[in-house]
């Protein structure tokens, strides 16, 4: 599956610690949100946010990650 991250996630020893095998396809802006910083770093409505495509099988590991 294909996943836009963000923020810590898009550092590849950052990924290696959370998923088995993973493949970044480059990088990507998403349209429409933009990050908010905070106790936990967010997206809020409006502007947009620069990141990577990460494609991994392992989507439960990076929702455990993110809490």
């Amino acid at each position: 599956m294909d996943v836009f991250v963000y923020g810590t996630l898009t550092e590849p020893e950052r990924v290696a610690s959370v998923v088995d095998a993973y493949a970044f396809l480059g990088s990507a802006v998403l349209s429409g949100l933009h990050p908010v910083q905070g106790e936990y770093p967010t997206l809020a409505p409006g502007g947009e946010t620069g990141g990577r495509l990460l494609r991994t099988d392992d989507i439960d590991a990076l929702d455990a990650y993110e809490g």
